[in-house]
């Protein structure tokens, strides 16, 4: 990896005793990860998380990847990335996604209604929040009349990245965001997604080079690569009824598998609907097997127009105290 290069990894506090996982994330840090990713769906909490890295790391990137915006208000949500902010020198990265309507209005109780607009007005607030301070905005999903009661002594505000994957959400990356970060897709598809993210940047009158292209890229270095691949069809079909990765997916082919995860999940046959996700469909977005494997996955990555691949671990809970490290050391500099 060139010294230049950035390289993420994708990390949790909770898999493990605390200690150890400390450990592990100094230990990435040493490796020259350039960036600790926490994602956010049932817990643990991000903002926590990112407040146990910031006290034991020195110089990565920590960033969530990503938080659902609904669940919590823009300002309070730019009071606690200011808050890592400062915690850690200047080093957080606001990652932020739209989620889906379950999780949003099921799980949360809270509104799901124009999810690229609200991305926009949040961005808006958001950054209002992180450069002066203060907020004066309506618009026609968030309203904002804040002022931040904080000391400010961090270099620089927060990084603001979008989790986007269709054409929208992708462009208004390009347009409002330092970054973007994709997910579950191949390297073949990447060159229409920074399409989308160019088209933005430009006609919001910026330079394209100035929007970071992040994904997460999934693998698991092992010998026992089936159980890794049975372990990545479950958390795939676990997406199967959600619209924006489903319209992402048929994209890729995936349709028909899909739609058949889709049919048996509604037939009570839950135990059988991730055996309609081949074995080739797994292989396509994520990688299994030799560390070889893994680097040449990220470089067709690099290759395609990705500046900032994200290491994600993946595999069966009961390994992954082995595959994770193993992952994550036969990675470095990749």
């Amino acid at each position: 990896m060139a010294s230049n290069q950035k390289l993420g990894l994708q990390t949790s506090i909770d898999a493990g005793p605390l200690a150890g996982r400390l450990a592990l994330i100094r230990e990435a840090e040493d490796l020259g990860y350039t960036s600790l990713w926490v994602a956010e769906v049932s817990g643990p909490d991000a903002f926590v998380s990112l407040a146990a890295l910031a006290a034991n790391t020195r110089k990565a990137e920590l960033a969530t990847g990503v938080i659902p915006i609904q669940i919590r208000t823009p300002g309070a949500m730019a009071m606690g990335f200011l808050t890592i902010n400062e915690l850690s020198g200047g080093r957080a990265i606001a990652g932020l996604g739209v989620s889906s309507p379950v999780i949003v209005e099921r799980w949360h109780g809270a509104s799901y209604r124009k999810p690229v607009t609200a991305m926009r007005e949040c961005v808006t607030i958001m950054r209002q929040l992180f450069t002066e301070g203060r907020s004066k905005f309506q618009g026609e999903v968030y309203k904002s009349d804040f002022r931040l009661g904080m000391r400010i002594t961090a270099p620089h505000p927060p990084k603001i990245y979008l989790a986007a994957l269709n054409a929208p959400m992708l462009r208004l990356a390009g347009e409002v965001a330092d970054g973007v970060l994709m997910n579950y897709s191949p390297p073949e598809a990447i060159a229409p997604m920074v399409k989308h993210i160019h088209e933005g940047a430009r006609a919001a009158g910026r330079e394209p080079s100035a929007v970071d292209v992040g994904i997460y890229v999934r693998m698991c270095i092992t010998e026992e690569e089936d159980k890794a691949v049975d372990s990545f069809r479950r958390e795939l079909a676990g997406y199967a009824f959600v619209d924006s990765y489903n319209k992402m997916f048929a994209r890729y082919g995936l349709a028909a598998e899909f739609d058949e995860v889709r049919r048996l999940w509604r037939e009570a046959k839950r135990d059988e609907a991730p055996r309609a996700i081949t074995e080739e469909s797994c292989r396509k977005i994520a990688v299994f097997g030799k560390a070889q494997a893994g680097r040449d996955f990220v470089a067709r990555f690099r290759a395609a127009g990705v500046t900032h691949p994200v290491v994600f671990p993946i595999g069966p809970a009961a390994t992954a105290s082995r595959d994770y490290p193993n992952t994550m050391r036969a990675l470095a500099g990749a």
